[in-house]
């Protein structure tokens, strides 16, 4: 079986080594004001920034929508509810260093039999010193603690693409002389707290990155002859979707 060792060619200040790991667990899930609800709600957290310090609720009340875009917990305030979820565009967010603003482009819901709390998809775009875009989202809750994270502009990492947390099985790397397609996705995840965020890398058809920027990943193969060296091996990660 061979081990790949994913790394990224991308000058971006988003891969600032000095940016300290968030720890989800710690973040704080309170909420200080929640209107009357019609419905049973259904809660996702939304983070912003390298060290998660913005936080914005989102709520949905069967089709009515509230957002905490003032991100202090309160969500009966006028501007914070939208009638239908397709309503939410548009919606710029500052970030208290005063240089970045968070666009959230929009907001959707998609439901299936995986996913019975309905799965929320949030377009963000980043404007500032570091200009990019982001999508993610996770399945909506329906309690503030078990309420999933979605963490924008936070910490990037690159790694296999997944589903549910886990790499689709057509997508594993075997041992065998058939080739094997690799997908991966630069952005923050973290399977336990239902965080997946991934840098968007076209609009339509098009490329969002510089031209002559993409992800490597080297590989390394054993070696034929038993205690031989392993043969390692780069390739560029060159085609987007």
């Amino acid at each position: 079986m061979c081990n790949a060792l994913l790394f990224l060619a991308l000058p971006l200040a988003a891969f600032d080594p000095s940016s300290k790991v968030v720890d989800y667990s710690k973040v704080d899930r309170t909420l200080s004001k929640e209107p009357a609800y019609k419905n049973a709600p259904k809660y996702a957290l939304l983070l912003f920034g390298k060290q998660a310090k913005l936080r914005v609720w989102v709520v949905l009340d069967g089709q009515t929508l509230y957002l905490d875009r003032k991100a202090d917990g309160d969500l009966t305030a006028k501007e914070a509810r939208f009638a239908r979820l397709d309503d939410c565009r548009d919606v710029a967010i500052r970030d208290p260093d005063g240089k970045t603003t968070y666009l959230i482009k929009y907001l959707g819901l998609y439901e299936d039999k995986d996913h019975p709390g309905g799965l929320l998809q949030v377009g963000v775009e980043i404007k500032g010193p570091l200009a990019y875009r982001q999508y993610g989202g996770g399945e909506l809750k329906g309690s503030p603690r078990a309420a999933p994270i979605a963490h924008f502009h936070g910490p990037l990492t690159i790694g296999p693409r997944t589903f549910d947390g886990k790499v689709p099985g057509e997508l594993a790397l075997e041992a065998g002389h058939e080739p094997t397609g690799l997908e991966v996705h630069v952005g923050t995840m973290s399977a336990n707290h239902g965080c997946w965020v991934a840098v968007r890398s076209h609009d339509g058809e098009k490329p969002l990155f510089p031209k002559g920027i993409f992800p490597v990943v080297d590989v390394e193969f054993p070696s034929k002859v038993p205690g031989g060296a392993p043969v390692k091996r780069r390739y560029q990660l060159q085609k987007f979707c």
